[in-house]
């Protein structure tokens, strides 16, 4: 039989020991642990957010927008294309673009293949389609022309607010946001010229070191016309 003294001291004893055994282990660092995604804490305690990381798209591209060039209600924008995947990239032709509006509904705007009907006269650096092959991380730009001309009070002004842009016919394409949109007035169309290599984009160039399309000349062209967008 236990002693009474003895007693008084076993309860004590086992009630320290559930203490112990409930309390929850106390991390030795004063900060709460940072969950994924969260700022991570500089050495002065203050949050240091990611660095955005730059992907690239599966098929290997992406597209870069241009500030663009304005005159006498000429509109023109320069669009690259660069090659951010590990082969090599090929073009012959015209991007395929679609304009879409606030909604990113496709709107009834004509494409035309050149811009020279946009423009009225000739550009250098608009030339037919010719190939171009755009080794990893070389680029290939294109231009987008139109006019901002509102002279049919029938129609409501368009505005462009997204490019629905393709490499050509057929490939993925991707959605660019022009600066401001593009204010085709009543015109209704857009051209664009054939994708050019640009040439100190990367270690080669073309053979016949034609000019990229440049924002600050409006960008002319076979004068075939799109599909009615």
């Amino acid at each position: 039989m236990i002693s009474s003294r003895a007693y008084r001291l076993a309860v004590p004893l086992a009630l320290v020991a559930l203490l112990v055994g409930c309390a929850r282990p106390v991390s030795s660092s004063s900060e709460a642990p940072a969950f994924p995604g969260d700022p991570v804490p500089s050495g002065s305690g203050r949050a240091v957010p990611s660095a955005p990381v730059v992907t690239c798209p599966p098929d290997g591209i992406r597209f870069q927008v241009g500030s663009g060039d304005a005159a006498m209600g000429i509109r023109v924008l320069s669009i690259t294309l660069v090659n951010c995947g590990p082969q090599s990239y090929r073009l012959n032709g015209y991007p395929a673009v679609r304009s879409l509006d606030d909604d990113r509904t496709a709107l009834k705007v004509r494409v035309l293949h050149g811009v020279k009907e946009i423009i009225g006269t000739g550009m250098p650096w608009d030339q037919p389609p010719r190939p171009v092959v755009l080794e990893p991380g070389q680029q290939a730009g294109t231009a987008v022309a139109w006019r901002n001309t509102y002279d049919d009070i029938r129609e409501p002004p368009v505005t462009v607010k997204f490019l629905d842009i393709a490499p050509l016919v057929g490939r993925p394409s991707q959605i660019v946001v022009p600066d401001g949109g593009l204010d085709l007035g009543s015109t209704g169309r857009l051209g664009v010229s054939a994708w050019t290599l640009i040439p100190d984009s990367s270690a080669t160039v073309s053979p016949d070191g034609r000019a990229v399309p440049d924002a600050s000349a409006p960008p002319p062209p076979s004068e075939s016309v799109g599909p009615l967008l």
